[in-house]
């Protein structure tokens, strides 16, 4: 986790709560929304995926930290 690649990830084709990462432990997607039906920005439970719908700046950069201090828990628990 030293090193971790942000990947945009735009037009999913499944739902949202059907979508999977990567499973690349060196990744953190970013999963921008199209339909309100998708759900509210979010941050995955293992703290992969963040997903956005119609998120502010700010709102950004808070999911974002959460998937790192997830991300990190997780490491530190040897997940």
């Amino acid at each position: 986790m030293e090193e971790t690649r942000l990947v945009a990830v735009m037009d999913i084709d499944v739902p949202a709560t059907s979508f999977t990462g990567d499973a690349d432990p060196n990744t953190l997607e970013v999963v921008f929304l199209s339909k309100s039906s998708d759900g509210p920005s979010r941050v995955s439970p293992d703290g992969e995926v963040v997903f956005l719908y119609k998120a502010s700046d700010k709102v950004q950069s808070d999911l974002i930290g959460k998937a790192f201090d997830l991300r990190v828990a997780r490491t530190l628990d040897g997940r």
